[in-house]
């Protein structure tokens, strides 16, 4: 009899179990679309390799190209640091462009690179020079391989752009363009600091 009463006292916690858990209603998922955007620091990560470059025991050279003339020295570190300031600011960090910029992701395999793309999603005010910039990931790495940026800038009257390229823990080259009245561009100066030549 007690063997009785155990399996039928089992029998029911189990079925009391069974429609506990089939009334509780299941947790709903949290919608996506209200979860916060960000966008890779970039800031942050150049700051980081900046640290790395100053942490080797090298001195990068400096290759400069104007008007298809090639000229190439050796730069201390010191020196190279001023030169890569101005792509410091404004800062990009995971929020602070969100109300700007859109980011699009695209796996392109001709270049075996994840590129996510930052362009503006509206009319930028002023104070804002950045016009866009692309990260490179290595999707069997998963790890930053080059970083582009681009900025707008007023000199002297005339419409400059400045793009840097990020190689990550190789090298960084700095290409100032002018924008003519015309349309037309034309390539002021050029130039490119190594520190790895692996």
């Amino acid at each position: 009899m007690n063997k009785r009463w155990f399996a039928s006292t089992l029998v029911i916690l189990l079925f009391s179990c069974a429609s506990k858990k089939e009334a509780e209603p299941a947790p709903s998922p949290v919608p996506t679309s209200n979860l916060p955007d960000s966008f890779f620091p970039v800031t942050s990560y150049i700051k980081g390799q900046i640290h790395v470059l100053d942490s080797l025991p090298i001195t990068p050279l400096e290759i400069t190209v104007v008007k298809g003339r090639t000229d190439s020295a050796w730069l201390t570190k010191e020196k190279l640091k001023p030169l890569l300031q101005p792509f410091l600011y404004p800062i990009i960090d995971e929020t602070n462009l969100l109300p700007y910029f859109t980011e699009t992701r695209f796996n392109d395999q001709t270049i075996n690179a994840i590129t996510f793309t930052y362009e503006p999603s509206k009319k930028l005010p002023d104070s804002i020079s950045l016009r866009r910039w692309d990260v490179y990931i290595d999707p069997e790495k998963g790890m930053v391989t080059k970083i582009y940026l681009v900025k707008q800038l007023k000199e002297n009257g005339q419409n400059i752009t400045q793009q840097l390229t990020w190689q990550t823990d190789r090298s960084a080259k700095i290409s100032t363009i002018l924008n003519k009245t015309d349309g037309s561009l034309e390539l002021l100066k050029e130039d490119q600091f190594i520190w790895n030549f692996q």
